[in-house]
């Protein structure tokens, strides 16, 4: 998986490109953690080049909403079908923003 982010006003559009998986998730928590560290707070995951999301993935999605609750926000963007059938059977999509 490859992580990239750019500054977009106040957000930080953090971009997924490949698998969000077993292997991959330990990759977004840290990534996400360096953001939250630096004060980064207000997050925009364009998911438009991830195409799978396993439950590890998930994992990190819950930690990272459950981050930005304290004060901040978390929303997603260009999700694939595959992968928003993934956050509707687990009620994900429920609980996320989607832009």
């Amino acid at each position: 998986m490859e992580i990239t982010s750019r500054e977009e006003g106040n957000r930080t559009v953090v971009v997924l490109e490949g698998r969000l998986d077993t292997n991959t998730s330990p990759q977004l928590e840290e990534f996400a953690g360096k953001l939250f560290e630096n004060g980064k707070n207000e997050i925009l995951v364009d998911m438009s080049k991830c195409d799978f999301v396993s439950s590890a993935g998930l994992r990190v999605i819950v930690a990272m909403q459950k981050r930005v609750m304290t004060g901040g926000s978390l929303a997603f963007s260009g999700v694939h079908p595959e992968v928003m059938d993934v956050f509707e059977m687990t009620g994900f999509a429920k609980l996320l923003t989607f832009e």
